[in-house]
């Protein structure tokens, strides 16, 4: 990705054979050049405006429970059979528009974290919940909104490398929004998870479950 802070055309997407893409967002001054070719499997998958909800017999079909794996804590389950392509919603959190900003945020998260010995969020790192829009500029901080549990959020979704059988979602990226998606049938009891992609565990390969 690449800024253009002073640009003045509003936002353009060029999409190019294969699933590839290159898109400008003038609102965050970011120039997306997707080259990764997109799996077949995913071309009728579109994402959905800003405020849309899963069908509520999906957000019905899905608990948070404790994945009882060490190091891994809380993961979304299937609590009966959902179809292949169900959307699961937007991933959800607060915009973050630049790197300074999510430092910051980072910085406080993490001393409140040190402080704290009875919410729970003892032994939490102050990254996790954080997702890249346009690798490194933008960002979605679903930190907040991972901590209730109550109730599904994109944000409970754990990892599961891609070539796995276990990979079972897939998500999608367009402007400010990230969506996720059933790649496949899901049968009850199984849990949900997507690939975070290799960036996200550089630094922290030790740690990948």
């Amino acid at each position: 990705s690449i800024a253009f802070p002073n640009s003045s055309c509003a936002a353009f997407k060029l999409t190019l054979p294969g699933g590839r893409s290159i898109s400008y967002n003038g609102g965050t001054g970011v120039l997306r050049i997707q080259l990764e070719e997109a799996p077949t499997r995913n071309s009728n998958l579109v994402v959905p405006p800003l405020g849309t909800r899963p069908f509520d017999e999906v957000m019905n079909s899905i608990k948070v429970r404790d994945t009882k794996v060490k190091g891994k804590g809380f993961g979304a389950f299937a609590v009966r059979d959902i179809e292949k392509h169900a959307f699961l919603g937007i991933y959800e959190g607060e915009i973050i528009k630049s790197r300074e900003a999510l430092d910051a945020a980072v910085h406080e998260r993490a001393t409140t974290i040190r402080k704290s010995s009875s919410d729970g969020r003892k032994g939490t790192n102050a990254m996790d919940y954080i997702m890249s829009l346009d690798g490194g500029a933008t960002f979605v901080d679903g930190f907040e909104r991972a901590q209730d549990r109550t109730s599904f959020s994109t944000t409970h979704l754990n990892h599961a490398d891609k070539t796995s059988e276990e990979c079972n979602v897939v998500r999608l990226l367009e402007d400010d929004r990230v969506a996720f998606f059933t790649s496949r049938d899901i049968v009850a009891d199984e849990e949900l998870a997507f690939d975070y992609g290799s960036n996200f565990w550089k630094g922290r390969e030790n740690k990948k479950i």
